[in-house]
């Protein structure tokens, strides 16, 4: 499984203005590629506050909200097979 990085994406879409989208994508090209379509990028920047997701209080906070075992179990498998676990 590729590894993925989470990019802050300026957009403008030519009538509102400038808004920001937060992707995750294996690297800058498919991260443009997800938001093709939805204006002219402006800058592309990575975003390390979100490369590390703490997975053990994500499970806590998942179980309070009454997730069930298996879809924890597929977020947080997913988070960590990308390479966006903590640890």
């Amino acid at each position: 499984m590729k590894k993925f990085k989470v990019y802050d994406m300026y957009l403008d879409d030519g009538k509102d203005g400038v808004f920001k989208v937060t992707v995750p994508a294996p690297n800058k090209k498919e991260a443009s590629e997800f938001v093709s379509g939805n204006g002219e990028i402006v800058t592309i920047k990575e975003n390390p506050l979100v490369q590390d997701i703490d997975i053990p209080y994500l499970v806590q906070v998942l179980t309070e909200a009454q997730y069930g075992k298996a879809e924890i179990d597929v977020i947080t498998r997913t988070l960590e097979m990308v390479g966006l676990d903590r640890y």
